[in-house]
């Protein structure tokens, strides 16, 4: 029950930094700014469950893909690590502004912009989906581990959807500058969670003693 509760945390925490509820709600907002309130609300209940129906298809299927395509989870792991460690770069080193919003037409409805951009690639994006691949298939494989995945994924969906219902007061409070700095704490700890995804792999693949 213990290492469940941990492996539960330690997940939700790390989904947490990749999916950063700050960042993620500047673009909402973005892509959403021609609807109003209700509709807004709409696009993100709708977004945010078509997100995770596709973060789901991934956890469950990614290691028979890993495997179809020949390739090891240490080597996956390895090579998710160092590219979370430069998408925590751009997260430690630029505004979420610079990236640029996605262009939405104004002229689209709730359910077509909560698919495109907000599903994709807003929330399901490669470091969403690399993560609940990585959470899946390390070396557990056991459907208690796979279960806490899953509620872990299902639990930043909800914490990210109180976010952007509540999101016009959310900027209201922090503003601005307080959104980069979460932005940024969230790339520190991104970059070590990463970091530390690479040097698990070489302790496993070089018969090492744990970190």
């Amino acid at each position: 029950m213990i290492e469940d509760l941990n492996l539960f945390a330690t997940q939700l925490v790390t989904l947490w930094v990749v999916l950063e509820p700050v960042s993620h709600l500047s673009m909402f907002l973005a892509v959403t700014n021609h609807l109003d309130r209700a509709e807004r609300r709409k696009a993100a209940a709708i977004g945010l469950g078509f997100a995770l129906l596709i973060l789901v298809v991934f956890a469950v299927v990614g290691r028979m893909l890993l495997e179809a395509m020949g390739i090891s989870i240490i080597a996956f792991q390895i090579a998710g690590g160092l590219i979370l460690f430069l998408f925590s770069l751009t997260m430690i080193f630029t505004d979420a502004s610079a990236h640029g919003p996605v262009e939405v037409s104004e002229d689209r409805t709730a359910a077509s912009v909560a698919v495109y951009p907000l599903a994709i690639p807003v929330v399901a994006g490669p470091g969403a989906i690399l993560s609940v691949v990585l959470f899946s298939d390390n070396n557990r494989g056991s459907v208690e581990a796979q279960m806490v995945t899953l509620a872990a994924l299902g639990a930043m969906m909800a914490a990210l959807l109180v976010v952007f219902w509540l999101g016009d007061y959310i900027v209201r409070i922090i503003g601005k500058s307080g959104a980069n700095l979460l932005r940024r704490v969230m790339g520190i700890l991104l970059a070590a969670l990463s970091v530390n995804l690479v040097l698990n792999a070489l302790q496993i693949w070089l018969g090492l003693p744990p970190i």
